[in-house]
């Protein structure tokens, strides 16, 4: 077996806190292992190290605001986190030098619950105070201005356009397609009391699979709303809801036996295979690059055969894990919110390289980047690439930061007290 590479750490004295040592390795390697870190000692000894970039540009933002880059642009929102505030408005700034170009007000009592972008567009979706549909309004991330409204929570399809769903009590939600140019609704289906799942690509959803509590399925093309197969499976011990109703890869899984889920295929709705599930509270399936991940509140991942349900790896070091590509970013505790990250290998679960010790951000703008806390008040800005298996070093910043951006040329950064800050940081 390779060793494992490490990545992504900084020279002796430049962490706030002693970086986790390797895992133990063959005796018989330990010469080889040894050369190989200190070539790459060496390396890092002899180049220079990353220049702080110049002074940054304060953005005005409240304590717990989000934000988004989106064509040149730097879009600022009152998030639901947003401390003593009493309105909900978003900004445009323009990229590099934080200009302000436009303001926009929602309405009394709303606040927004996340930004997001559509056909090139900005999606904002908020919700009403007390009882009411959540709704999304799409902007135009140049001027402000309103393209259309449409009742509901977005989601992305893989081909590029927007589904908004509205649950309600009862089974009278609906679940609808909307025309990303013109927010004309294209077609709709009822949701059953259950809710809905949705079968996913790479670039978002392709099938709505909708299950009632008497056990009927149907799954619909998630752009046309065609009905593309139709079958049943058990009805929910209850007769009002499922325990489980999740889609995972090419699976429908739902409550089998006491102490059990089943998996059926999407395709042709057979039955594939069951597995026992602890009875505690908070067990849920994932997809894994290929496997069906099981995990729960107490931590660990057990790794599952898609095929076969027969079990893949069981490893109990990691507190968290998502899919990257064919990879898997895997998460062991760490310093605080910073953790220790490593890229996996989904079909055996070994560890292909570390990362090193990073607090996540960024992947709201599509770029994963790594936050580090540093001596000196200081914050280690890295890219990190799971599929490369590398962490490169983006910028070192002064202060501390709760969350940051890549614009390419710039990185955004908001201050745990409020207020963003855009460093040029060039490519």
């Amino acid at each position: 077996m390779s060793p494992v590479i490490e990545l992504g750490e900084m020279r002796h004295g430049e962490e706030a806190d002693e970086p986790s040592r390797a895992p133990g390795r063959p005796p018989g390697r330990v010469a080889r292992v040894v050369a190989v870190c200190c070539l790459a000692l060496l390396t890092l000894a002899g180049a220079t190290p990353p220049a702080r970039p110049p002074a940054g540009l304060k953005v005005p933002a409240p304590q717990g605001a989000i934000f988004l880059v989106l064509a040149g642009r730097l879009v600022v929102a009152d998030g639901p986190g947003t401390v003593g505030l009493g309105g909900r408005v978003v900004t445009g700034h323009r990229l590099p030098g934080g200009e302000p170009l436009w303001r926009f007000t929602l309405t009394a009592g709303d606040h927004v619950l996340g930004l997001g972008t559509v056909a090139g567009g900005l999606l904002v979706t908020s919700s009403p105070a007390g009882a009411g549909d959540t709704l999304s309004t799409l902007l135009d991330p140049a001027t402000g201005a309103v393209r259309w409204r449409q009742s509901g929570y977005p989601v992305s399809t893989a081909s590029g356009g927007v589904l908004f769903e509205t649950p309600r009590a009862a089974g009278t939600g609906t679940v609808l397609a909307v025309d990303p140019a013109s927010g004309a609704v294209r077609w709709s289906l009822p949701l059953p009391s259950n809710g809905v799942a949705y079968r996913t690509g790479d670039r978002g959803v392709t099938q709505i699979v909708l299950v009632t509590p008497d056990g009927r399925v149907e799954v619909h093309d998630a752009d046309s709303g065609a009905l593309v197969r139709a079958g049943r499976v058990p009805p929910a011990a209850d007769r009002v809801s499922y325990r489980f109703t999740q889609v995972v890869a090419d699976l429908l899984l739902v409550d089998g036996a006491p102490g059990t889920v089943t998996a059926y295929g999407l395709d042709r709705l057979d039955r594939r295979w069951d597995v026992p599930v602890e009875p505690r509270a908070g067990v849920w399936f994932v997809e894994c690059a290929g496997m069906v991940c099981i995990r729960d509140q107490v931590g660990g991942v057990r790794a599952l055969d898609p095929a076969t349900g027969r079990p893949g790896w069981v490893d109990d070091q990691w507190i968290g894990m998502a899919p990257f590509g064919g990879r898997l970013l895997g998460a062991q505790p760490g310093v605080g919110l910073e953790l220790e990250l490593s890229v996996l290998d989904p079909a055996t679960g070994r560890a292909l390289a570390r990362l090193g010790r990073w607090r996540t951000a960024g992947v709201e703008s599509g770029q994963l980047l790594g936050l580090r806390r540093l001596t000196g008040d200081r914050t280690l800005v890295g890219t990190l690439d799971v599929a490369a298996g590398e962490a490169r070093i983006r910028a070192v910043l002064p202060g501390s930061w709760d969350e940051c951006a890549d614009s390419g040329t710039a990185l955004v950064c908001l201050h745990p007290s409020g207020g963003l800050v855009i460093w040029r940081t060039g490519r």
